[in-house]
Order: C-alpha cells, then sequence, then structure tokens
C-alpha cells in the first residue's frame, strides 16, 4: 500500500505532513512525500490514499492531481479556512488509518471539465471563470446552454461552478448555496450590469458555451489559467471523472457552513 502526502510549501503543514509520514511508515505503508510548488506534479503511482496537508488551496491541487487517477482524498487542515480540508491535526491520525482500512465511507464529488475551441483544458473540482481581461472594463459575454442561446452578460464576467464550488467564488457573487453531493452545473454572473441576470441552476448533462468578443481570461479553480482570444468558444460540461472525498466522519456539510462560513448569524 502507499500513500501521497500532498503537502502546502509552509513549516507548518510541512511537520504535520512528517508526523504522518512517520505514522505510517510504522505501519509499513509507503509514503510519497510531495510539496505542492506551481508547475509541479506529483510522481506516478499505485496510490491507496492522497493525503493533502494544507489549506483549500493546496487541496484543489490535490485533487486535480488525484480525481482523473480515480484517487481518494482526504484532507488535513494546516491552511487559513479549512473549508475542504476537514480534518484537525490531532484527529488525522486516527482517520486516515479508517480510511486506510475500508472503516470510512467516502463521498463522491462532481466535477467540470473546460474547452477551448474544442480542446480541454482539464477537470476541475470548483469553477470555471470567464472574466475581463482588462482593469475597469466591462465585458460581454454571450451564454449558450445545449448550443441554444440563453443569455448576454454585460459585466465582469462569468462563474460556471460545480456544486462543491458554490460556497467559492459564485457565493461571493452572490450564488446559491448548493450541497456537494447533488449534481448541477451552476451559472453565476459577475457583478452584472442588467439587473435582471441572476444565478440559475442547469442540468448536469447540458454543455455550456461562453464566446466574447473581447480578450478575456480563464481562471481554472482559481489557480490555472489561460488567456481567451475574442470569439473563442468556451465550453463547460459535466467531467466523467469523481472525485472521491473522505470528509469528516462527524461534522456534516451544514455543521461546516455554521463553523466556517457563520451561516445563520
Amino acid at each position: 500500500m502507499k500513500v501521497l502526502l500532498f503537502v502546502k510549501n509552509s513549516p507548518n503543514a510541512i511537520s504535520t505532513a512528517e508526523a504522518l509520514e512517520k505514522f505510517l511508515e510504522n505501519k509499513k505503508i509507503q509514503v510519497e512525500f510531495f510539496v505542492n510548488e506551481p508547475g509541479k506534479k506529483p510522481r506516478e503511482g499505485d496510490y491507496a490514499l492522497t493525503l493533502v496537508v494544507g489549506g483549500d488551496g493546496t487541496f484543489l491541487a490535490g485533487a486535480r492531481f488525484s480525481a482523473v487517477r480515480n484517487i481518494p482524498i482526504m484532507g488535513v487542515n494546516e491552511g487559513k479556512f479549512g473549508f475542504l480540508t476537514e480534518i484537525d491535526r490531532d484527529e488525522a491520525f486516527e482517520y486516515v488509518e479508517k480510511a486506510l482500512d475500508g472503516k470510512l465511507k467516502p463521498q463522491k464529488r462532481m466535477l467540470i471539465c473546460a474547452f477551448v475551441d474544442g480542446k480541454l483544458v482539464g477537470h476541475y473540482l470548483n469553477d470555471v471563470v470567464l472574466s475581463k481581461l482588462n482593469l475597469a472594463r466591462m465585458v460581454e459575454v454571450e451564454v449558450f446552454a445545449q448550443d441554444e442561446f440563453m443569455v448576454r452578460v454585460y459585466g465582469d464576467g462569468v462563474i460556471i461552478s460545480t456544486p462543491t464550488g458554490s460556497t467559492a467564488y459564485a457565493l461571493s457573487a452572490g450564488g446559491p448555496i448548493i450541497h456537494p453531493t447533488m449534481e448541477a452545473l451552476l451559472f453565476v454572473p459577475i457583478c452584472p450590469h442588467t439587473l435582471s441576470n441572476r444565478p440559475m441552476l442547469i442540468p448536469p448533462d447540458f454543455r455550456i458555451k461562453l464566446i466574447s468578443n473581447m480578450p478575456t481570461f480563464l481562471t481554472l479553480d482559481g489557480q490555472e489559467g489561460i488567456e481567451v482570444n475574442p470569439r473563442q468558444e468556451v465550453w463547460v460540461e459535466k467531467s466523467p471523472f469523481y472525485c472521491t472525498l473522505y470528509t469528516h466522519p462527524h461534522r456534516s456539510f451544514f455543521y461546516i457552513l455554521r463553523e466556517k462560513l457563520k451561516w445563520g448569524r
């Protein structure tokens, strides 16, 4: 058995990961120790688990690597927010052991994939954002669902989010909270100039197409990005892959909403 330790490049995260590495090796489990840095990826391997030590940004990077390889993932919080990295350091040893022994039940989370002019860009757990390229200038985005014209957005851009990503950028832009085990595409206009533009849930088997007459920027999970030329087509649809995620066994999604987002306070 082999575990991938996917670690934030910070002293606290590395210290926690080293303790977990020693714990796993004492149980005769092989460990691949990877410190997450831009432009780098872990070595390929037959991993039973990706154990992310860090914050939500590190988790998203680990999920992009793991989901397309069908590797389950668990997050240990050594970041600022810890919405996706649900496990605390002091309980990580117990829950990692239970996950590897098959005593925890994972969740399946929907991913989305993005294409530019028909070429696959990647698979993402949170969101795909098409936004303005120039500072303080409004962008015009034509939005199609299943090749049917849906709406023209004048504003800062458009977010297409998964249910998992509904509590990230989409929430800040006025979108609804969606339970992460659901399957749907969430369309959220960013600062629309037309007040009638509103967020909308779209069936998961739909393909959304975005076209702008202006240069735009495509941001993926808030961590990757590419420039998009005028009239290039951006497609977003449900990915064939899922993120298999071990959540905290004693904290529900609603508990995390109350604690992390101060929901209802």
